[in-house]
């Protein structure tokens, strides 16, 4: 008797082990757990028919390429192909954003949420939970770093890890679970925010999908993007198993001729071409030997008496226009020193295009924005750099920058590598729509440029060696959700 009991129980550990290791090498596999979770299965019965008597409740993330609300009008990639499909079908569409990726999965099986736009691929560790509609786009990992800058020491600031960051939910995550992820290390965050982690300096380098590096390479100039090896990935609409005639009409929809060459136009125009992996430019012009301009004399006349050498408006000048007094933008600035319409009359510049009148005006506006800055900014040399920047895009849209650089753990007094990094950053609706952003969308990286120009051509022009680098510092990570009073 005792030996049976005994051979009993050996037989049950043995099945039990084998329970455990079958269920090991199911999860290794990428298959699905086989612990149930809440979302695996509908809870609704929603079709087609009850969408159209109601409304399409698209899930999205706050993404350029899926969705992103700005003033009075809602875009991203994703967004428009199923506001087009809403359209051809003759329903209402309602975006329901989420923040969590993990959250859209149950939100869809209750229904309050149709379609899952949200760069979705399929992944074994998801098989058998939603059904996919046929592909729209492929994509192909890219690595996103911040390029070489001469203005950062090499020997300081924090040690990043060897492996770039790939986020769990990336196109490329879906084989993590058996380790054909051999080059990256593998993040909760979402590809956005680990993005956002790189710019403002607290990664040294995430995984993104050649689409992320078309799309955000016109923002962020400081980015370089550079192939890596894996697979292209076939991005995807996500809908319930139970909704077959909505997943019909989708695939009818995407596989439609007309619609696929509207489709690759707009993705076109959703895509730029990702300028070559390299350092961070350092401007310099062409200098005479006698002289810098033909109006130098004007420069020196005007150009004393403000804090900074004549060179500085010389400098300026050779930015906006080349020297070229007729010179009239696209958003009507004029003149050698391209002051706006309004910014001209106050400061008693009329429309002839005077030289020195204009020169004359700049360093009078250039001696107020140091006024304006001086409490905020006691340092001289950096208090340029705010100047600067107030210059090109308005003191407004700087005190924005300003202030966000605050909340987000930057260094609010310091423009390289601290505010030049949140004026990027308002180029972005998730970031210029916050309640305490006053001024709006900010083209960030003609700032950021601009800024570091002209300091360097004022740099050439007096002998001055160009500023001293700056620790590579890394400020402690604020969630993006955080309201600093």
């Amino acid at each position: 008797m005792m030996v049976r009991e005994r051979t009993g129980i050996f037989l049950l550990l043995g099945a039990a082990l084998l329970a455990s290791v079958l269920a090991w090498i199911f999860h290794e596999r990428g298959g699905r757990s086989i612990k149930h979770v809440p979302w695996d299965h509908p809870q609704v019965e929603r079709d087609l028919a009850d969408i159209v008597k109601d409304t399409l409740r698209v899930l999205v993330l706050r993404d350029p390429l899926s969705w992103e609300q700005r003033p009075g009008a809602e875009t991203g990639l994703e967004y428009e192909l199923l506001e087009r499909f809403a359209d051809h079908g003759r329903m209402r569409i309602k975006v329901i954003a989420m923040d969590r990726p993990d959250s859209m999965l149950l939100a869809l099986q209750q229904g309050r949420g149709d379609v899952i736009a949200a760069q979705y691929t399929r992944r074994a560790d998801q098989e058998g939970w939603v059904a996919l509609t046929r592909h729209y786009h492929t994509v192909r990992p890219m690595i996103a770093r911040m390029r070489e800058d001469p203005l950062l020491r090499k020997d300081a600031g924090q040690v990043f890890p060897e492996k770039p960051a790939l986020s769990i939910w990336s196109p490329f995550a879906m084989d993590v679970g058996v380790a054909k992820a051999p080059h990256a290390m593998v993040d909760t965050g979402t590809p956005e925010e680990l993005l956002m982690e790189v710019v403002m300096g607290r990664r040294a380098e995430t995984v993104v999908t050649d689409a992320v590096a078309g799309y955000e390479a016109r923002r962020f100039p400081t980015l370089e993007f550079t192939p890596m090896e894996g697979e292209a990935r076939p991005l995807c609409f996500a809908v319930r198993t139970n909704a077959p005639d909505l997943l019909h009409h989708l695939d009818a929809w995407l596989g439609a001729k007309n619609e696929t060459t509207f489709r690759s136009t707009l993705i076109e125009a959703y895509q730029d071409r990702v300028p070559k992996a390299g350092a961070l430019r350092k401007r310099s012009m062409p200098v005479g030997r006698d002289s810098i301009s033909p109006y130098d004399p004007d420069f020196r006349k005007h150009g004393g008496g403000f804090g900074w050498k004549w060179q500085l408006l010389a400098a300026m000048a050779w930015k906006e226009s080349r020297f070229d007094s007729t010179a009239v933008s696209g958003m009507g600035a004029a003149g050698i020193m391209q002051l706006m319409p309004r910014t001209a009359e106050r400061l008693g510049v009329d429309s002839s295009l005077v030289v020195a009148d204009h020169i004359s005006a700049a360093k009078r506006y250039i001696s107020r924005l140091d006024t304006l800055w001086m409490r905020a900014v006691p340092d001289r040399d950096q208090r340029l750099r705010f100047v600067l920047a107030s210059y090109n895009a308005g003191p407004g849209h700087i005190i924005d920058a300003q202030r966000l650089a605050e909340r987000l753990g930057l260094d609010p007094k310091r423009w390289e590598h601290n505010v030049e990094r949140a004026v990027l950053l308002l180029a972005k609706p998730r970031y210029y729509m916050r309640p305490e952003m006053k001024n709006g969308f900010c083209k960030g990286s003609q700032v950021f440029h601009y800024v570091r120009d002209i300091v360097a051509l004022y740099g050439q022009l007096v002998g001055m060696p160009a500023p001293a680098p700056v620790p590579t510092e890394v400020p402690p990570s604020v969630p993006d959700s955080v309201t600093v009073p």
